[in-house]
């Protein structure tokens, strides 16, 4: 015998919330990590540095 089991939608709300504001933090980090800024790598061996004159 089959049975047929009601799932609340309103029930599930909380969980989506939650992997909402997680996937949202984490974007926000990412997006932080790729434009770190540009000083902090280091120069590769044979290249002389930039100099602004």
């Amino acid at each position: 015998m089959e049975f047929y089991t009601y799932v609340n939608i309103f029930e599930t709300k909380g969980l989506e919330y939650l992997l909402l504001l997680s996937f949202l933090a984490l974007f926000i980090l990412l997006v932080r990590y790729l434009s770190a800024p540009k000083g902090k790598r280091r120069v590769p061996e044979g290249k002389p540095p930039r100099t602004t004159n």
